[in-house]
């Protein structure tokens, strides 16, 4: 069993509940932190739903770098790991994300 700590994090005024745990393995620890607000109805940026992920290295060999345009502009993320323990630790934040995100997703047709 693991411990999870419940957080809160703000994105363009809305509060997102978020939750954090740490995965870890031989040499290799990752906080992982995910929300959600859920689905709010609608795909425009003001009035939409928002979401929160976060990976942190606490200890092992990852690599964590932004994907820039030509022009400088971030959209994206790159993760690069080395070791078997940081594949696992990968999978299990991964894992421990998603299922964050799809229980706080709440249909809105539910």
């Amino acid at each position: 069993m693991f411990a999870v700590e419940e957080k809160h994090k703000r994105i363009n005024d809305r509060i997102v509940e978020t939750f954090e745990r740490s995965v870890m393995g031989h040499s290799t620890e990752l906080m992982v932190e995910a929300g959600t607000t859920g689905y709010k109805g609608t795909p425009c940026r003001k009035a939409g739903g928002r979401t929160y992920l976060a990976l942190v290295c606490m200890e092992g060999d990852f690599h964590f770098e932004p994907v820039t345009s030509d022009d400088g502009e971030i959209f994206g993320i790159e993760i690069a790991c080395c070791g078997d323990a940081a594949l696992d630790a990968v999978m299990k934040a991964l894992d421990f994300a998603r299922d964050v995100i799809n229980d706080q997703r709440c249909d809105v047709d539910d």
